[in-house]
């Protein structure tokens, strides 16, 4: 697991873009430091056998996998990627996301690789 954020700036809007290399079951919690607006996400599970899901949390409060729901998840299946614009950006306080092999809240299977790299306000 490498997590990375880069933030740069225009003179119209400021971005940051977070980059996970290997997203797994050790959950990276508010990720950008503040809160903000999810614009674009691209999940690439394209080196692994099976599927990931991809689960995230807008709010702040503690993480246990296994334990804490999400308040949405995303399947993608084995050797997939998916890219995914909002329109309206989605709004959070404190981002914060992992990955395991299966939907199920209880889940603490280590999926393969999955790239996440999220776009966000």
């Amino acid at each position: 697991m490498a997590l990375s954020v880069t933030g740069f700036s225009s003179s119209a809007l400021a971005y940051k873009v977070v980059y996970e290399s290997s997203s797994g079951t050790t959950a990276n919690t508010d990720v950008t430091g503040s809160s903000g607006t999810i614009i674009s996400m691209d999940l690439d599970n394209g080196g692994s056998t099976y599927a990931s899901h991809i689960k995230f949390k807008l709010t702040s409060g503690d993480i246990t996998v296994g334990t804490t729901e999400a308040d949405f998840q995303v399947q993608v299946g084995a050797s997939k990627k998916v890219t995914f614009d909002f329109p309206v950006p989605l709004a959070f306080s404190q981002l914060s996301f992992w990955t395991t092999r299966n939907g199920e809240t209880s889940d603490t299977t280590t999926p393969e690789t999955t790239q996440v790299t999220i776009l966000c306000t």
